[in-house]
């Protein structure tokens, strides 16, 4: 305790330099935080004529009506707040009758389950930080840590997240006597945590202590308890908990220290690894991450930092941990999520029994494209899809009516590939509003309201979509169910929405269910149609070739399609368009034009078909390489 301070009595020795500045002065003494001006207390006198301060002695004058005034008015300027009945105002200097109150007791929060407590010492501005704080410290029977002090007014305010420190300093209100007869008012209520934004002065010190936290040796960073570190917790609150403090942190590891390959994260009191995504592509050495004794609750928020290379990892006295009922499902459960993991809780894992040994280097085999379960099948849907997508992609949607029974019912669905955002040149917005997906729509109605049933609901639905040209070299055709009664379609690739303003490229997928027409052919009674945003890789590749005059499907197959009757016979066409039609073909192919203008007669002169039909021989290769020689 400091020199001329003490509980009790006060005492005659002047020890504080800014005590005795401020007598010299000034030499009338205010006491109880009263620096009001003189007509201010010539106020007090007209209206409280028995109130009297006698400035000639060492002390105030106790129990006099004046003194409760004018220390009942100290507690209103610092910010009085209710206790029990709301309508009633709170004065901790006086209990009912007239008596005094020695302390008062915290405010407890009405939320409860909170340890915050704002500590206010009303006029403690004319104090210096390190004396008020020395006084506390010196006097509380509990010891505390000190958040945040700061200036409100002419008060003096701090945060401690301790309930029994903050009984401890409610019970010094009024206790702690100075030198000059001043009794310390303390002022201890509930309170939310601290919140301070993160401006560059802050920031700069956010790096200076992580700096003195980092061992460049071992490439070691230890922010355990990064809110209480000694350089940080008087002047400001950081808490690792905080989106912004956490994405400064992250910020800083990225741009001064991405070769750290172990950071110690633990008691930050954490509940979310969201702000930590940074590390998956800022630091690339990062082997051992500790997260124990946070508030992580489910194991599937470490999705998020899927990806991290990690070979040691704590989490123990996290809720998560107390949700899985053995040890081999918990290490089961994050192996799954870092499968490198070789330590987990300070305790080394059993080797992985896996099959990747080597994938690093392994290739997928390639693609096989199409695939049908019968030629049958495979005539069917391809006559089938030829017809669909010409009319789907021309200015007119309505021909589609004949293509689906009555009854029929579609969906469509859509959502980003993995990474990829709704940003300005990849939205999906006209398809978005209308999306059926399962897992994000929760509302029954809703979901019944996004079903469209018959074939003039469908047409008029699909009529409002973008209009489309679809690359007839990305297509590919599964057929895995077919027979005389019913058969099962999936086709996917890449279109490009025409009409927009942007041209954008989309991946799609269309399942179709379709059944013989009583009025000849096939007609669809489902569909479900998904649609994405395509991936850079597909972007490239798609558009190849110049479009042919209509919007065709080119499955690649393994075999030769059977070609329908020709819808013009080469009679009625002029020898001059005949030349025309082989000249473009042999651009378009690559094709010498002997080969090019086989091609066309051995499909009728219908360009479209022929055109279809190279594609599938090419992606088969069997077509000659003399085919190629011009």
């Amino acid at each position: 305790m400091p020199k001329g301070f003490h509980r009790g009595k006060p005492s005659n020795r002047r020890t504080d330099r800014f005590i005795e500045d401020s007598i010299a002065q000034n030499e009338k003494v205010y006491y109880n935080h009263d620096n009001r001006d003189a007509s201010e207390k010539q106020k007090f006198r007209s209206s409280f004529k028995s109130g009297r301060i006698d400035r000639n002695r060492s002390r105030p004058v106790e129990n006099t009506r004046l003194q409760r005034i004018i220390e009942q008015q100290d507690i209103d300027m610092a910010g009085s707040s209710s206790h029990g009945d709301s309508h009633s105002r709170h004065a901790p200097y006086s209990r009912p009758g007239g008596r005094k109150s020695n302390h008062t007791r915290p405010q407890q929060s009405s939320r409860g389950g909170s340890s915050w407590s704002k500590v206010t010492i009303p006029y403690g501005k004319k104090f210096e930080k390190n004396f008020i704080l020395k006084t506390l410290l010196n006097a509380s029977k509990v010891s505390f840590i000190p958040i945040y002090y700061h200036i409100e007014g002419n008060n003096a305010v701090f945060f401690i997240e301790d309930s029994s420190a903050a009984e401890a300093l409610s019970t010094l209100n009024k206790q702690i006597t100075l030198h000059d007869g001043f009794k310390l008012i303390i002022l201890v209520k509930w309170s939310p945590a601290p919140n301070l934004p993160i401006n560059e002065e802050l920031k700069g010190k956010i790096k200076q202590v992580m700096s003195r936290r980092y061992d460049p040796l071992t490439k070691t960073l230890n922010l355990s308890q990064f809110h209480l570190d000694e350089e940080l917790c008087t002047d400001y609150y950081t808490p690792l908990s905080r989106e912004n403090v956490m994405q400064s942190v992250m910020q800083i590891i990225g741009e001064h220290i991405p070769d750290v390959q172990a950071i110690d994260l633990s008691t930050n009191k954490i509940y979310s690894v969201d702000q930590m995504k940074p590390l998956l592509t800022k630091t690339a050495f990062l082997k051992s991450l500790n997260l124990g004794n946070n508030k992580l609750g489910q194991i599937t928020s470490l999705d998020r930092l899927q990806g991290l290379k990690l070979e040691e990892l704590i989490l123990n006295q996290n809720p998560l941990c107390d949700r899985f009922t053995d040890q081999s499902s918990y290490i089961s459960a994050v192996r799954k999520r870092f499968p490198k993991l070789m330590k987990l809780d300070g305790v080394d894992l059993p080797p992985v029994i896996s099959f990747d040994i080597g994938t690093e280097d392994a290739t997928l085999p390639p693609s096989s494209g199409s695939w049908f379960v019968s030629d049958e099948a495979r005539q069917i849907v391809l006559v089938f899809l030829e017809q669909y997508l010409t009319v789907y992609d021309s200015d007119d949607r309505q021909p589609l009516l004949n293509a689906y029974y009555d009854s029929a019912t579609m969906s469509l669905t859509c959502s980003y590939p993995p990474g990829q955002t709704a940003s300005a040149s990849a939205r999906l917005d006209a398809y978005m509003k209308d999306s059926r997906n399962l897992k994000r729509v929760d509302d029954v109605n809703r979901r019944y309201r996004l079903l469209q049933q018959g074939k003039v609901d469908i047409v008029s639905f699909l009529s409002k979509l973008p209009k489309t040209l679809h690359d007839p070299t990305s297509l590919v055709v599964d057929v895995p169910v077919s027979s005389s009664h019913l058969i099962v379609m999936s086709v996917t690739g890449i279109f490009r929405e025409r009409l927009e303003r942007h041209s954008h490229v989309r991946w799609f997928q269309r399942i179709f269910v379709i059944i013989p027409s009583s009025g000849g052919g096939f007609c669809i009674v489902n569909e479900q149609i998904h649609i994405t945003c395509a991936t850079p890789e597909q972007m490239k590749a798609s558009f190849k070739e110049p479009s042919v005059p209509a919007a065709i499907p080119a499955p690649s197959l393994p075999a030769a399609l059977p070609v329908p009757e020709p819808q013009t016979s080469a009679s009625v066409i002029d020898p001059i368009l005949q030349q025309q039609m082989v000249a473009s073909f042999s651009e378009q192919s690559g094709m010498n034009t002997t080969w090019s203008l086989k091609c066309l007669e051995e499909n009728g002169w219908v360009f479209d078909r022929a055109a279809f039909v190279f594609t599938e021989l090419k992606a088969a290769n069997q077509i000659p390489p003399e085919a190629f020689i011009k």
